[in-house]
């Protein structure tokens, strides 16, 4: 029999439930998933990095997982929140149980939980910090609990990023290559980088820590900055990076965490979201075609920047437009310099559902910049 656990809120609400996986005491931001079957992607996603994930759906672990579907090669968030684990996995790709996998992570989760209603409360909230209890680590008195989660501050972005990114360079070669690009690693997703090397990239991944010296040896077509967890406005070397870039007209593709920072090389401010997006189904406008896009996010941040065109707030760059904008909240989520070859989007573009025209078109687009320069 399960031991006993307690989830508790920044707030002191405190919720009772049973472990799951691990047991031990985790902090973090509570965020929601709405995926059914989709776990092993967010949970490999480096940008959950530090935070409580809650998910949605009542019944997780119905297909097991496997390799193939992983983002990374390591479980992310510090704890996991669930209605009700399943009983069995059933999948013609599974080759593993989740639970096993989360606890031979170490990752700490309570199960018995009413996740329908939690996630109601984050999004009227927002932003919400709470702890994980399990075990002999839930028997302190609620007070001393609620107590804890209080005293506990969020990880800063240079610590997020020296977990997240790759410790050494490498490269993933394309069959017949066409440019060769550099992916600053900020927790990227291994299907951003399949991506690219399936439009004929050569990717030279570097870590996060990486200056425009380590660019220029590299010999590279084009930069992207990757997607990963933080504050953008913390991430002060990867902003100079940027700012060198610009300057020396370099193109650019920057994807969520990315396209904050490119954003701030700009000039463009940046500000935590009343309600942080994540997850899939998140709609997007596309000014040119009028059209809408289904997209996965993950993010708490967002660029500030006015709708349509206008010069950027570092004028040397000249104009910068607005060519996506969220659909529920009206934030930035696309970015083109009309003057420099840099396109940014916030959202994953290797999970759009929908596009106006064609699969992933970011990518491509990207492929044209470094063909023209324009």
């Amino acid at each position: 029999m399960s031991a006993s656990a307690k989830l508790v809120l920044a707030d002191g609400t405190i919720y009772a439930g049973t472990t799951y996986a691990t047991t031990g005491t985790v902090f973090g931001q509570l965020v929601f998933d709405t995926t059914m079957t989709g776990y092993q992607h967010s949970l490999t996603n480096p940008a959950n990095a530090h935070t409580l994930m809650v998910f949605t759906f009542p019944h997780i672990g119905n297909v097991g997982v496997n390799d193939a579907e992983a983002e990374s090669g390591a479980y992310w968030p510090a704890g996991v929140i669930i209605r009700e684990p399943a009983r069995i996995h059933s999948n013609w790709q599974a080759e593993r149980d989740l639970e096993a996998d989360l606890t031979a992570a170490g990752v700490v989760g309570i199960a018995g939980i009413d996740t329908r209603a939690l996630t109601r409360r984050i999004a009227a909230a927002g932003q919400v910090a709470a702890g994980i209890f399990t075990g002999d680590h839930a028997q302190a008195t609620d007070a001393e609990l609620v107590a804890q989660v209080q005293n506990w501050s969020q990880p800063a972005t240079e610590e997020l990023l020296a977990e997240v990114t790759t410790s050494t360079a490498y490269e993933v070669a394309a069959d017949t290559p066409k440019h060769t690009v550099a992916l600053i690693d900020l927790g990227a997703r291994r299907s951003t980088i399949n991506q690219l090397v399936q439009r004929g990239n050569t990717v030279k991944v570097l870590p996060a820590n990486a200056t425009a010296d380590d660019i220029a040896a590299a010999k590279v077509d084009g930069v992207v900055f990757s997607s990963g967890p933080g504050n953008p406005a913390q991430a002060t070397a990867q902003i100079e990076l940027a700012t060198a870039l610009l300057d020396a007209k370099t193109p650019l593709l920057g994807i969520g965490l990315g396209h904050q920072i490119i954003a701030r090389a700009l000039g463009y401010d940046t500000a935590l979201l009343a309600q942080a997006q994540r997850g899939p189904n998140q709609p997007v406008y596309d000014v040119a075609s009028g059209q809408s896009i289904i997209t996965t996010q993950n993010h708490q941040y967002a660029v500030v920047a006015p709708h349509g065109t206008s010069t950027a707030p570092n004028a040397t760059y000249g104009e910068v437009t607005v060519t996506q904008y969220s659909l529920n909240d009206q934030s930035v989520e696309a970015l083109r310099a009309e003057a420099l070859p840099v396109v940014t989007v916030q959202y994953y573009p290797e999970n759009t559902a929908v596009t106006v025209t064609e699969t992933h078109p970011v990518f491509d687009t990207f492929a044209a910049l470094m063909a023209t320069g324009k």
